[in-house]
């Protein structure tokens, strides 16, 4: 049995709808889907897999593509967690196929496999903590002084 929820409002638990904040619903997912088209980095798949859910999202997100580094599969198959769909100007269809498949291949596994997968979700997640992504902004930060 699989429901599928499409709620283009921002859950601040004032939405109308659901009336709880992104944070209380995202706990009750089994899986998220964000298929952006544009997203510089994207935090909703990064909060999910932080909550060990597995997610989909996208190779124009810029944490579709951090995502697919880490993994081996390149984020092709969503036994690691995150599902990464190639995304084009001109491939909305092929790209719906490809979620759907994710899903449909997602729905089929058994409990055992679920929890596997939603552990290497939240697997993923640890390897953007603060902690990690922190070098980066100093050396950013570094770099901005020196050009100044």
């Amino acid at each position: 049995y699989v429901m599928v929820i499409f709620l283009p409002s921002y859950l601040n638990g004032d939405d109308g709808i659901f009336n709880k904040s992104y944070y209380d619903l995202l706990i009750g997912f089994d899986i998220t889907s964000f298929p952006s088209y544009y997203e510089p980095w994207g935090y909703t798949p990064l909060e999910s897999v932080a909550f060990s859910i597995p997610t989909i999202t996208t190779n124009l997100s810029g944490f579709g593509q951090w995502a697919a580094q880490k993994m081996k599969s390149k984020g092709k198959e969503l036994n690691e967690g995150v599902g990464v769909i190639n995304r084009t100007d001109n491939n909305y269809e092929e790209m719906v196929v490809e979620i759907t498949e994710m899903l449909s291949e997602f729905a089929m596994n058994k409990a055992t496999e679920v929890a596997k997968i939603r552990a290497a979700a939240y697997q993923i997640s640890q390897q953007a903590l603060w902690e990690k992504f922190i070098v980066f902004y100093k050396e950013t930060y570094t770099f901005a002084l020196a050009k100044k």
